[in-house]
């Protein structure tokens, strides 16, 4: 389903006040009334909205408040021979670990929505299409008038490692507080949301606070963003830290299992109900106050590692919202990250549910 910009434009206005009327919609927008009443129709036949008020879908869904941007991908079959010029193939495709997130879990069958940023450029329009196309709800990503849309350029190794990477997210550093609120009657429909450290410090803690009555997952991203969250780690419910990022959230070298299990427990009596550190080949480390335990898959052989992330994170959702404890989310999260480590791309199309399914039978 693709929804237009004007579409857009009106369902956040909707969305902050249900009861408006189609004269304050068209005196907003600059239009007439008769095309406010057009646009309104249009929508209504696309269930984005239903009957008199504005009521939007009625359906749970996720939020997700992040990064998007455009994934830039050199490889090489060949050793690199650095400042010289290598011949290999360099592929585009649309990421940002915030939207990332949001498109994994569609693919797997949980409504998302992304809130975030694009420039007013032709790579913003692509990525909102190709979002769009994955069935994630793209009516809270704002365009900024004078920023590009972020991308992201890596360069992979002939191993398929990660050499290097430039990332390029001026944008996201615009998000504010007033977009929070001005989406609060979306957000606080949620069922779960999640954010990703991308974002400035202000706005994760300002969400931490004010959306406290939510499930709040957190992904921190990256050692240099961790820092970002140490002191208000405890307002997430759940967190997916690798073991790097939980020693610095914890202070606890880890180095063997007592060790990650003191950090563990460290990070659940600071609030979280749920840790996840993430550890490479060697898996998961789970813990929920009550159960606990280390899970990993059998050796697969990796395309790329870019998105596994991701994956596992909206495994990590998925779990919450439909399994009945830590230990089969982390299966089921592993298998989805399994998925994902499968393909080139950040999102591997072949993630869904029932191809999660028969990988949990296969590791059975």
């Amino acid at each position: 389903m693709i929804i237009t910009k004007r579409e857009r434009e009106l369902l956040r206005l909707i969305s902050s006040n249900p009861m408006i009327s189609q004269e304050q919609l068209a005196k907003k927008l600059g239009i007439t009334r008769s095309s406010v009443g057009v646009h309104v129709s249009n929508m209504v036949k696309k269930k984005l909205i239903k009957g008199r008020g504005y009521i939007t879908q009625s359906e749970s869904y996720v939020s997700v408040i992040g990064g998007s941007n455009i994934d830039l991908q050199g490889s090489t079959d060949s050793p690199l021979i650095l400042h010289d010029s290598n011949p290999g193939e360099i592929s585009m495709s649309t990421g940002g670990v915030g939207r990332n997130i949001a498109e994994n879990l569609s693919r797997i069958s949980i409504p998302a929505k992304i809130f975030s940023y694009v420039g007013t450029d032709a790579l913003g329009e692509f990525l909102i299409e190709e979002t769009q196309k994955a069935n994630v709800d793209t009516t809270y990503i704002k365009k900024h008038s004078t920023l590009p849309t972020s991308q992201y350029l890596s360069v992979l190794d002939d191993n398929n490692d990660m050499l290097i990477s430039i990332s390029d997210m001026r944008i996201i550093d615009e998000m504010s507080i007033d977009d929070i609120k001005s989406y609060s009657n979306i957000i606080n429909q949620s069922s779960v949301i999640v954010i990703d450290t991308n974002i400035p410090t202000k706005v994760i803690q300002y969400i931490a606070n004010e959306y406290s009555h939510v499930p709040l997952f957190l992904d921190p991203v990256s050692i240099s963003k961790t820092s970002k969250i140490i002191n208000i780690v405890g307002k997430f419910h759940t967190v997916k830290p690798n073991r790097l990022e939980a020693e610095l959230i914890t202070g606890i070298k880890i180095t063997d299992q007592q060790s990650m299990l003191r950090a563990a427990q460290n990070i659940f009596d600071r609030g979280c109900k749920q840790i996840f550190i993430s550890l490479g080949e060697e898996g998961v480390f789970y813990y929920d106050g009550i159960e606990y335990g280390q899970y990993s898959q059998r050796h697969i052989e990796v395309t790329s590692a870019n998105g596994a992330g991701d994956a596992f994170m909206a495994g990590i959702v998925y779990g919450f919202l439909k399994l009945d404890s830590i230990k089969k989310t982390a299966r089921y999260a592993s298998a989805a990250a399994t998925i994902a480590l499968k393909s080139k791309n950040t999102i591997n199309n072949d993630l869904s549910h029932s191809n999660i399914e028969l990988i949990l039978k296969e590791y059975t």
